[in-house]
């Protein structure tokens, strides 16, 4: 260790001998030395003393320290000078220093090596900072925004902040995972522009930003969004505001999301529910009036005509006038009958009280049947009924519903066929399914009603049909009882041409 009186032949050696510089190196306000290669101090300004927690030079002089006595973990010192040596000097060398009672500091070192003619080190000179309180102050800026991110991450609705231009900023753990990705920073890395890659709706994002901007901060904005990665579509609810600098000029958005998809369902299902509440208000209304009408038309029919029989036969009337009368009461009691069975049916259809046996059914057999029962009605207007296509295959089906569906369609048929116009069944199959196809070449269904045909009390009127007029309730029935046995209804028509109603249901596997 060099001796006090050293210090002063060091600052000759080193160009400092005037005691105006003297002074002014140990009021430079940062710690220099000078140390030879073996360690040992060969100047050491005031700064540095006081840094090292000595009174003076002369305080200093007298412990023999040398360099590596200060350093905490003598490795930093040997790291110092290796890169002294493959850099010819160092920079802001971080490293924790012990002082002479024990405390420690943080210090930055400035350094490099004074090399002889033959290139050995022969002093090594530097500079040092405290910087005790920067690095304390680090540290504890380190801890704080490590508890930040940890309160982030374990947050359940997603955090973000947003560019004022869309790009992604930073996004907490529920916002990343919502989005299908792993990491923060795959998330930011693969976002670009929000408005166009995160909302269903491209709109969606300008009206965020009106609101933001007329507001300041807005709450509860819910959108319909893709899951980022993944591109399902999900609901989310944002809560955001924006940043401002100093100045009130924006810099930045930074807001709350919470995923509301089973929320949306829920609302949609009571929508629904509420729809479909007043639409079975609507029809019972509807049906309420059709029944009431259709009810008392043969009811009066009825009361009439049998008051009628009964006044013309006290007066003498003819049998043939009686039995007139006597046919108008039996119309009117079959129509009676027809819609009450009608009405029946479509209300056990309606609550789920209308079994159905599935079984083989030979489909040939089974037209065949209807036929049976519709050829008195078909011989009144000359029209003949045949069966074609490609298949005699059996179908499943309950035979006896099977047999109420066909009826209805063949009755349906020739009520609406021109006289002397054929109706044909066509059966097809196709991807193991039966199709039956009723042909008939009448008045067709106008395209407006379409849609219509099929609901309760709906009928095509035709002034030139002089046949009882349907409950409405029989296509109705029919494509409830298709559907309860599996299979599909359809409706083709053109008008002045006619209609095809093609019923499918599955082959039977015999």
């Amino acid at each position: 260790m060099a001796k006090p009186d050293d210090t002063t032949a060091d600052l000759h050696i080193l160009g400092y001998g005037d005691e105006s510089i003297q002074r002014m190196i140990d009021y430079a306000g940062i710690g220099l030395y000078v140390n030879g290669a073996d360690g040992l101090y060969r100047f050491i300004n005031q700064p540095l003393v006081e840094m090292l927690g000595f009174e003076d030079r002369e305080a200093f002089a007298k412990t023999g320290l040398r360099a590596e006595d200060f350093y905490v973990n003598p490795k930093d010192l040997l790291t110092f000078r290796n890169r002294i040596e493959e850099t010819g000097a160092v920079k802001g060398f971080l490293f924790q220093a012990r002082r002479h009672d024990g405390s420690t500091l943080w210090l930055s070192e400035h350094g490099t090596a004074v090399r002889k003619p033959d290139g050995t080190v022969d002093r090594y000179v530097g500079s040092l900072i405290d910087v005790t309180e920067f690095v304390e102050t680090q540290g504890k800026l380190a801890e704080a925004q490590g508890d930040y991110r940890r309160f982030l991450d374990h947050a359940q609705e997603g955090i973000y902040r947003t560019s004022l231009d869309g790009r992604q900023l930073m996004a907490n753990l529920a916002l990343v995972r919502l989005n299908g990705y792993e990491t923060e920073q795959e998330q930011l890395d693969a976002i670009t522009d929000i408005g166009r890659e995160w909302y269903v709706d491209p709109g969606r994002r300008n009206e965020f930003q009106r609101l933001l901007a007329e507001h300041g901060a807005i709450e509860n904005f819910e959108s319909e969004i893709y899951t980022h990665k993944t591109r399902k579509k999900i609901w989310v609810s944002e809560n955001a505001y924006v940043v401002r600098d100093e100045n009130g000029a924006p810099l930045y958005y930074e807001g709350t999301v919470r995923e509301i998809t089973q929320k949306k369902e829920a609302e949609r299902t009571l929508r629904d529910a509420l729809r479909s509440a007043e639409q079975a208000d609507s029809a019972k209304a509807r049906f309420l009036a059709h029944m009431s009408h259709e009810l008392r038309t043969p009811l009066n029919a009825i009361l009439g005509f049998s008051d009628i029989i009964r006044n013309t036969a006290e007066q003498g009337a003819t049998p043939d006038k009686i039995v007139e009368y006597a046919e108008d009461i039996h119309q009117s009691g079959a129509h009676l009958l027809e819609l009450i069975n009608d009405v029946l049916d479509l209300s056990r259809i309606e609550s789920q009280a209308m079994p159905v046996e599935l079984e083989p059914v030979d489909t040939i057999r089974a037209i065949e049947s209807g036929f049976n029962f519709i050829q008195p009605m078909a011989k009144q207007k000359n029209i003949t009924l045949s069966i074609g296509g490609d298949t005699t295959a059996p179908l499943m089906a309950d035979s006896r519903r099977l047999h109420q569906c066909l009826l209805n369609l063949l009755s349906n048929a020739v009520k609406f066929s021109h006289p002397d116009r054929p109706v044909t069944v066509n059966v097809t199959e196709a991807g193991g399914m039966i199709s039956i196809a009723v042909v008939d070449q009448g008045i067709g269904i106008p395209k407006s009603m379409l849609n219509e045909i099929g609901k309760p009390f709906v009928t095509v009127d035709d002034p030139t049909i002089t046949a009882p007029k349907g409950t409405g309730l029989g296509l109705t029935i029919t494509r409830s009882l298709i559907d309860l046995m599996d299979g599909e209804l359809s409706i083709v028509s053109v008008m002045s041409e006619g209609t095809t109603v093609t019923i499918t249901l599955p082959k039977a596997d015999l």
